[in-house]
């Protein structure tokens, strides 16, 4: 097995293992973002948002790998800083009409909130010693 996948396949059980909210989390996060990119691969944002979520996945690995468990992992979606603003603009320009539209509008809520969720684990780890997500939502 290719090392990159190896390491995120012991990340995401890793995850699963001890935080029930990542289990529901990361898969509702992160496959709809890539199956719809594949789907809807010819849109250049679908291209953008399946690019930056497995690199985001494998980046992600190799934090893992490096220092479990680590709030740190949440830099990781600092790539969709700048892609959010363009999403945001196509959907309010082209509204959630149609699969792609309907699939934009969950890539923008689900982008955004876990952008929220990330400033969040990186305010618990400059500011407070709750560095780890184990246990953490247990």
């Amino acid at each position: 097995m290719i090392g990159f996948v190896k390491d995120a396949r012991n990340m995401i059980l890793d995850l699963n293992r001890v935080s029930p909210f990542l289990r529901i989390w990361g898969p509702a996060l992160n496959i709809p973002h890539v199956v719809g990119g594949l789907v809807f691969i010819g849109r250049y944002e679908a291209a953008l948002v399946l690019a930056t979520s497995v690199f985001s996945v494998v980046v992600a690995a190799q934090i893992h790998k490096r220092s479990p468990f680590s709030r740190l992992t949440s830099l990781v979606h600092i790539v969709w800083l700048p892609l959010f603003p363009l999403l945001l603009e196509v959907l309010m320009t082209e509204g959630a009409v149609g699969a792609f539209g309907i699939w934009l509008a969950y890539v923008v809520v689900t982008m955004g909130v876990s952008l929220v969720l990330d400033a969040w684990n990186l305010i618990l780890y400059v500011f407070t010693r709750n560095n780890a997500f184990e246990g953490a939502d247990a």
